[in-house]
């Protein structure tokens, strides 16, 4: 399974899509910069983190997530490819879980990347001490690992839809699109799971009403995630070459 990693790996390297999520890295803080923090609070590291993460878990971490687990989960489909990863013995399941391993890791590194970047900050003044630094990291990685399983809807699709990886962007534009819209009402605010993650890390950038305590948040996002998990590993057992 080391090895299937190792491919999948090397399989992403030199890809565009992995250049369209590094720009997305540098997107959010340069927008934070813009959006500005009050730098004569104690806690202001945090509340500028605080901002620029809202606006990535809303607005671009969907989208470039969504896009690279699509791609990771299609590309063989595409390029007719699929049936010569079973000319060596290798489980079908395996390869799925291989693929959302290698989509961790490159969640959780764009995750701290994005993070570190937010230093660029200190343009505008704003400071921080090593707990804080820390502490904001912590947040941010738990974001990118709820955002990790936020998206298991998404690659379903994707593995369902086989080729269709038209059909798979779609569907990641519309979860994000309903996602962000979903703050504005307090039910979808408390079951949809990108949404989720705002609260559960205890982001309180934005005003956002719930109609359910935390705990259906945290229901609702380990159903969701754990039923489109299940469907993954049952529609991978099922694909044929």
């Amino acid at each position: 399974m080391v090895n299937i990693v190792i491919a999948e790996f090397r399989k992403l390297k030199g890809s565009n899509i992995v250049w369209i999520c590094l720009a997305g890295c540098f997107l959010m803080p340069v927008m934070s910069l813009f959006v500005g923090t009050s730098v004569t609070r104690p806690n202001a590291w945090m509340e500028y983190c605080t901002n620029s993460m809202w606006m990535s878990i809303l607005l671009w971490w969907p989208c470039i997530f969504g896009l690279m687990g699509t791609y990771i989960f299609t590309r063989e489909r595409i390029e007719n490819t699929y049936k010569n990863l079973f000319i060596i013995p290798i489980g079908r399941v395996p390869l799925v879980l291989s693929k959302l391993f290698v989509l961790l890791i490159v969640i959780l590194g764009i995750t701290f990347l994005s993070y570190v970047l937010n230093i660029v900050g200190i343009l505008i003044g704003v400071k921080f001490t090593l707990s804080e630094f820390v502490q904001g990291l912590g947040i941010y990685m738990s974001s990118g690992l709820l955002m990790f399983i936020a998206i298991f809807p998404v690659l379903l699709i994707a593995l369902i839809s086989q080729k269709g990886f038209l059909i798979s962007v779609c569907v990641t534009f519309m979860y994000a699109f309903l996602s962000f819209i979903g703050i504005w009402s307090p039910v979808l605010s408390s079951v949809l799971p990108i949404v989720s993650i705002l609260r559960i890390c205890n982001n309180t950038s934005l005003s956002i009403d719930y109609s359910f305590p935390i705990s259906v948040n945290l229901i609702c996002m380990g159903l969701i995630g754990g039923i489109s998990f299940a469907g993954i590993i049952y529609a991978a057992g099922k694909q044929e070459a």
